[in-house]
This record gives structure tokens, C-alpha cells and sequence, in this order.
């Protein structure tokens, strides 16, 4: 690369304490000196030629300034060169007109100051400020120069002269101005777009796996039972974004029937696959020197196997139960997950209702925590509701959000009424959420107990 031309790559090297969205205004101020600089150098030798040696030893100090100012840019202190270059500019405004006149046209450049002090990154209050400033300095310049006598003979030719090659300079420099910003803008615009694009694709693709883990998640959920003593049914309605519910069922021997639930932490693709590994660990019973069929074992190895350090800082809570058909005793234990409900499917009195819940920490929270387990003798058929806190934490259509309280009254009124249908209270549900998404994973399972 010819030297020239490297010199000219140093234009576009942005200073590290600089933020990259003024590059634009950095490569147009060190053009700008740069032409600013060769004009006044040039004029030294006008002014020379013409016997106005006061104004070509000014463009000698001015020709220094914006060298100066040219570094300064570089050096990313935009503060400090955009005051000089402004003091420069209406220092030789208003030298020239006191020496060639107002005819001349050195003020012209004044009035582009405005213009580069509104591209520049400063608060709009101090641009405001100093092209006020400017405002001022120019209507004074002008009610100074006006009872200037007209100059005439050779003097007066110069002056047109120069009036006419500023006229043409400002319409250059400000055209140049425009064609570079237009052509900064087309270039962003198309890098904007370019990213959109890319953005976009990777959207989809991240669309679509959410869809696909969303599938594989309900690929692993167990079918209804629609026969036999222990009937089951649940509604399943995940969330716009991906969530970690999850839920099983299956006979651990010819007596005991085990049933989970359990909801990880957050949301996406990384909750969903945990909840997915751990649901796959329940139904194969794979956690070794365990009893499947006490829950407190299944919970303490669950909370060994799964330590959040370990899963990306997520946690979960979980509902596990075992329910024994010969001695009709359900055992349970639950770690931070809301309490199941049991209701008799006879004719409502005190005592139908039982929550079946446990005080147990998180599971993967406490590497050492200990879990409890409750049992419950079952004497009548009845109905065991369990869910995830996405089935009533959202906002009611009476303005509140609901709370489990108010859910289990519901539950427990609904179920009062002679019509047990299990899709219709799911519908009812979603009435009251206004919607069929829900904010979180809606997750409800009932197992009929006969």
C-alpha cells in the first residue's frame, strides 16, 4: 500500500476510550481539519502575493491550529479541538473583515459551525449554547463591519474575488459534508440490515429448537389411563417460552404406584432438558441404593444427583408420591413444590379435602438437606390433584392474581358440584386467566383413586 494511503487509514482508527458509535464524527472532523489546514496553508501564499502580510502570518498560527486540532482528534479529546477550531473560525472571520471588509466572504464558514456542532456527540444543552454563541459573534461581526467604507481599485477586485471563492468553497465543503454523511448512513443502514437478517435466522433456528425440545418434552409425558382401579388425566399447556414442568406416572410393582411432578427453575431450552433428565431418571427408578417407593429416599438422591452448581444454577421442586392399592396408604413428601390436594369423590362433608404437602427445601438447593415424608390412609375413592404453581399464578380476571388459597377453594367448590369433568374445569380455568397461554407452564394432573 503506497504510504499516502496509510497515512489516510489512520483517519479511521477510532482511540480505545472512544465509544464506537462516533466514528462517523471522528472521520469527519479529521477530513475536515485536513482540508481546513491545506486551505489556510494555501492562503498563506494568497495573502503573501497581495501585500496583506497581517493575514498571511494569521493563516500561518491558523494553518498550526488545525494541525493541532487534527491530533487532538486523534487523541479522542473532541472537547477541546472543536472549541479551538470554533475560536480559529471566528478569529479569521473577523480578522479578514477588518482588513478586506464584509464583501469579502470569510464569515460564510462561520455559519457551517452549527452544522458540525449539531453531528457532534455532545448533550444537546451545550450545543445549543455554543451555536448561540456563534449567533451572537456573527450579528455582532456584521453590526461592526457595517459602517465600513467600500473598498475600491485593486483592493475592491480582490474582494470580489475572494467573495466568490468562498461562496464556492462553503457550497463545497458543505456538499462533501452531505455526501459523506448520506453515504455513513446508507452504510450503516445496510450493516443494520445485514445484522437484521442475520438476527432473524438465528431467531428461527432458535424457534425452532425451542420447538423441537418442547416436543421431545411432551414425547416423555405418559399416556392417560382411562382403566382399571387408578385413573389419571392432565392438562398440559406450556407457556410462550419454553418452561421446565414436567410430570410422570407408572407402577414401581404390583402394589405401588408412583406419581411426580416437578417444576425447574427458569426457563428455555436448559430447563427444559433437566426437567426432561430427571423425569427420565424417575420413570427407569435410576438413582442407585434407592426405594422408589419411599419418598423421602427418591427426594434426598434427586437433591445428590441434581446440585445446581452443577445444572447452571437451577433448582427445582418437586411433588413425589406412592400410592400402595393393597394397604390404600398414599406416601408423600414434596420440596418446595405447592401441595397436592386430596378430595373424596362422595358427597362433600368435614374432612373430604386434605393438602398433601411437606416442609422440604428445594431440591438442588442444599447439597445436605434432609426431606421428610408424610403418609395418608385413603378409606374412600377419591380424587388427587396435583399441579405447578403456572395453574394459579396469574392475574384473575377480577384484576388480582390468584393464590394457591383461593385455588384450592376453587378446586374444592368445583368439585362439590355434580359435574366432575375434568376438561371443563381446565376450560373454566383458562376463562379466568382470560387466555389459553398462560405465564407460566400450566401443568394439572388428577389420578382417580376408585
Amino acid at each position: 500500500m503506497p504510504p499516502l494511503l496509510k497515512i489516510f487509514e489512520k483517519f479511521h482508527e477510532l482511540p480505545n476510550h472512544v465509544p464506537g458509535k462516533q466514528v462517523r464524527f471522528f472521520v469527519l472532523i479529521n477530513y475536515s481539519c485536513l482540508i481546513a489546514g491545506l486551505f489556510h496553508f494555501a492562503f498563506i501564499w494568497v495573502f503573501a502575493l497581495l501585500d496583506l502580510h497581517l493575514l498571511a502570518v494569521y493563516n500561518v498560527f491558523s494553518s498550526v491550529l488545525w494541525g493541532a486540532c487534527f491530533v487532538l482528534n486523534l487523541q479522542g479529546r473532541r472537547v477541546v479541538h472543536i472549541l479551538l477550531a470554533n475560536a480559529e473560525v471566528l478569529a479569521h472571520a473577523a480578522l479578514c473583515i477588518a482588513v478586506l471588509g464584509w464583501h469579502s466572504g470569510f464569515h460564510y464558514y462561520v455559519l457551517t459551525i452549527p452544522l458540525i456542532i449539531f453531528l457532534s456527540p455532545w448533550k444537546l444543552g451545550r450545543k445549543i449554547g455554543l451555536c448561540l454563541f456563534n449567533c451572537g459573534a456573527y450579528a455582532l461581526m456584521y453590526y461592526w463591519a457595517a459602517p465600513f467604507p467600500a473598498a475600491t481599485g485593486r483592493l475592491a477586485a480582490y474582494i470580489s474575488a475572494f467573495n466568490y471563492f468562498n461562496i464556492f468553497a462553503i457550497f463545497f465543503c458543505t456538499a462533501i459534508l452531505a455526501f459523506y454523511y448520506r453515504r455513513a448512513v446508507l452504510a450503516a443502514e445496510e450493516k443494520l440490515e445485514i445484522e437484521h437478517q442475520r438476527t432473524t435466522r438465528a431467531l428461527v433456528r432458535l424457534n425452532q429448537n425451542l420447538s423441537d425440545a418442547a416436543v421431545y418434552v411432551q414425547t416423555i409425558l405418559p399416556e392417560p389411563i382411562q382403566e382399571g382401579p387408578l385413573r389419571s388425566q392432565w392438562g398440559f399447556i406450556p407457556s410462550e417460552s419454553l418452561g421446565g414442568d414436567a410430570f410422570g406416572y407408572n407402577w414401581l410393582d404390583d402394589d405401588h404406584f408412583a406419581i411426580y411432578l416437578l417444576d425447574v427453575s427458569g426457563h428455555g431450552v436448559s430447563a427444559a432438558l433437566l426437567s426432561a433428565t430427571i423425569m427420565n431418571v424417575l420413570r427407569a427408578t435410576s438413582l442407585p441404593g434407592v426405594d422408589f417407593r419411599e419418598p423421602d429416599q427418591v427426594l434426598s438422591a434427586l437433591n445428590r444427583a441434581f446440585p445446581s452448581e452443577a445444572n447452571n444454577d437451577m433448582f427445582f421442586t418437586i411433588w413425589y408420591g406412592v400410592y400402595n392399592q393393597r394397604t390404600r396408604h398414599l406416601a408423600y413428601a414434596s420440596g418446595g413444590h405447592p401441595p397436592a390436594l386430596l378430595l373424596e369423590q362422595s358427597a362433600r362433608r368435614e374432612g373430604q379435602s386434605h393438602r398433601l404437602g411437606t416442609r422440604n427445601h428445594i431440591v438442588g438447593g442444599l447439597p445436605n438437606s434432609a426431606y421428610r415424608q408424610k403418609t395418608l390412609f385413603i378409606e374412600n375413592a377419591s380424587f388427587l390433584y396435583v399441579f405447578s404453581d403456572g395453574v394459579y399464578e396469574f392475574v384473575h380476571s377480577n384484576g388480582r392474581r390468584w393464590r394457591y388459597d383461593e385455588f384450592i377453594r376453587y378446586l374444592d367448590d368445583y368439585h362439590s358440584d355434580s359435574d366432575n369433568d375434568f376438561e371443563k374445569l381446565i376450560d373454566a380455568i383458562k376463562q379466568l386467566n382470560r387466555s389459553d397461554v398462560f405465564e407460566d407452564d400450566f401443568t394439572l394432573l388428577r389420578v382417580s383413586i376408585n
